[in-house]
C-alpha cells in the first residue's frame, strides 16, 4: 500500500480571512470604546461569579442545617433508647415493652414504621399438622 505525500498549501483562505478581505477586520474601535467594552465585560463576569458564590453559600447553609438536624435527631433517639435500656424488665413490662422492642418502639414514635406486605395469606411450610388432627 502506497501512502500519499503530504500536500502543503502556501496561501490558505478561510471564513476568518476571505480572499476579498474581512469587513470585520476593517472595523476598529477607539481606545475609549475598547475600555468601556472591557469594563462591561468585567462587570458581567463579576456579577455571574457573585451570583454563583451566593448560591453556593445558600446551598452549603441548607446542607449544614440538614446535617445538624439529623445529628440532633439521632442524639435524641439514642438518649431515649438509653433511658429505656436502663429500666428493669418489670418497668418495661409496665410500659408494654420487652428489651427486643425498645429500638422499634423509639423509632415508631418518630414516624419510622416498617411496611409489611400482607396481601398473600401466610401458608404453613409443613403441611403435616393436618394429618395429626
Amino acid at each position: 500500500m502506497m501512502t500519499q505525500p503530504i500536500r502543503t498549501v502556501n496561501n490558505l483562505s478561510s471564513e476568518t480571512s476571505p480572499a476579498r478581505g474581512n469587513d470585520i477586520a476593517k472595523f476598529s474601535l477607539t481606545y475609549e470604546e475598547r475600555r468601556l467594552l472591557d469594563l462591561r465585560a468585567r462587570y458581567a463576569r463579576a456579577e455571574v461569579l457573585a451570583n454563583a458564590f451566593g448560591d453556593m453559600i445558600l446551598w452549603l447553609r441548607r446542607v449544614f442545617g440538614r446535617l445538624t438536624a439529623g445529628i440532633k435527631e439521632n442524639h435524641k433517639l439514642r438518649a431515649a433508647e438509653t433511658q429505656l435500656f436502663r429500666m428493669t424488665d418489670r418497668e418495661l413490662s409496665d410500659l408494654g415493652l420487652c428489651r427486643a422492642d425498645i429500638a422499634f418502639a423509639v423509632r415508631e414514635t418518630q414516624g419510622f414504621r416498617p411496611q409489611f406486605d400482607v396481601a398473600d395469606p401466610v401458608t404453613s411450610v409443613n403441611e403435616n399438622w393436618r394429618r395429626a388432627a
